[in-house]
């Protein structure tokens, strides 16, 4: 067995030597020399200065970890909360609204006859997004306004019924994304002079730009419904103070971000007015040669996230560290393109001086208060993701055998297709046993 394990090293040194090999040769390799020039470009490296102590509220949610799905129903339950920190005091801002610390909500949504169907229902009476006395009129709207799109489909019959079905799943999934978004505008339209920083990156908030033309309306009337304030308002006060911070992302911008960063130590990459035209000469020059990979450059900082008559809006993605190996992507909104790519690669000059000031501003407050956890992220990101947290074992002793017994009581008999959703040997019946088929 010893040799075994030796053997196993050896391999395995063997094939580390050559991923390192081919890691130092990458720089050699165009595309990745251009993207690398690109971000450099773009990016000021900027050393922290201390923070504006401002109120931080820091929004997350819980799932159950897996939905509850197949081609005609969506089945999840979540639970959603923020953590407010002012100073160095940090305190659950349920609590400080009047509402409980977690929200928990039971989310649904179905193909019926008539159309699409979703239902929330609010697990506290008092909860602050949806409380339980607007629970059906808020279903309600969300189903007639889902449906309206889904309609295209059922008007096809049966050729359209993949169509329907990855609509419904699309929709389904993006209904629910929405919730924390929702729940940010709410917190904003409580605490007035707050930021809300959300952990994920901000460009899945509003999916792609031609979202309205695909599904029939878009992430603001989704979250106008949710939250009860209305889409100019949410346009016009909210938006703007709310932000992103993604712990994970792509091996690849890790090293681009640490390499950029290698002179702070602890920093963020910056933009500003000078920065952002010599980014934009960068691509005027590359453009001549592929115009689709110019685009995909400004994608990766600057990427579309929502389009109407009105309104373009963006989403900003700057890389922080506060030790130099951890990266964190953080993410704002911004009115318009930095560099407008259909106006000759022309920088937005005001686009630039508002997404600056917001971004410099917000990363310094942000982070003026840190955990001691790997990475040092800021003082109440960590606590609310552990406040939202649905544990394995309450899903698996608790809410899977409730659903189970409910059906069973429904339906009159333990053996109905539904219950099978909800059966620990669930997994196991399909092939699954702990990862392999």
């Amino acid at each position: 067995m010893s040799g075994r394990r030796d053997e196993l090293s050896d391999k395995l040194r063997a094939v580390v030597k050559l991923m390192l090999e081919d890691y130092r040769s990458l720089g050699k390799v165009e595309v990745f020399r251009v993207r690398d020039d690109f971000f450099k470009s773009f990016y000021v490296p900027t050393p922290f200065r201390g923070g504006v102590d401002q109120t931080v509220v820091f929004v997350d949610s819980g799932h159950t970890g897996r939905s509850y799905s197949t081609d005609s129903f969506y089945l999840v339950l979540m639970n959603i909360g923020g953590v407010l920190r002012s100073g160095e005091k940090i305190e659950y801002f349920g609590h400080r609204a009047g509402g409980p610390e977690v929200e928990g909500y039971i989310l649904y949504a179905s193909i019926t006859s008539d159309g699409f169907k979703v239902a929330i229902h609010p697990l506290d009476d008092n909860s602050l997004l949806v409380d339980a006395s607007r629970a059906e009129d808020v279903s309600k709207s969300l189903t007639s306004l889902v449906t309206r799109g889904y309609n295209r489909f059922l008007r096809g019959g049966l050729d359209y019924w993949e169509m329907g079905v990855k609509y419904f799943r699309r929709a389904a999934n993006y209904l629910i994304s929405l919730v924390e978004l929702s729940y940010c505008v709410k917190v904003l339209s409580t605490i007035k002079d707050s930021i809300c920083v959300l952990d994920g990156t901000l460009v899945r908030w509003f999916g792609a730009v031609q979202l309205r033309a695909w599904l029939g309306f878009d992430g603001l009337d989704i979250a106008s419904i949710l939250s009860g304030v209305s889409r100019e308002e949410i346009l016009s006060r909210h938006l703007w103070r709310i932000y992103g911070i993604a712990k994970t992302t792509k091996f690849t911008v890790i090293a681009r971000s640490r390499a950029l960063l290698s002179s702070v130590g602890g920093g963020y990459g910056s933009v500003g007015s000078e920065s952002v035209e010599r980014a934009a000469k960068f691509l005027r020059d590359l453009g001549a040669r592929s115009k689709s990979f110019t685009e995909h450059l400004l994608n990766i900082v600057n990427p579309p996230v929502f389009h109407d008559n009105d309104h373009s809006i963006h989403a900003l993605r700057a890389p922080v560290t506060v030790d130099g190996v951890n990266v964190f992507m953080f993410g704002l909104y911004t009115r318009g393109p930095l560099i407008d790519a259909r106006q000759a690669y022309s920088v937005n000059e005001e686009v630039v001086e508002d997404s600056s000031g917001r971004l410099s501003t917000a990363v310094e407050s942000v982070f003026s208060r840190l955990t001691r956890a790997p990475g040092y992220p800021p003082l109440g990101f960590l606590e609310v993701d552990a406040l939202v947290r649905l544990k394995k074992e309450y899903i698996s002793n608790k809410f899977e055998p409730r659903m189970l017994v409910s059906i069973i009581e429904e339906t009159g008999g333990k053996y109905h297709p539904l219950a099978e959703f909800f059966r620990p040997s669930f997994e196991k019946r399909l092939g699954y046993v702990r990862g392999r088929t």
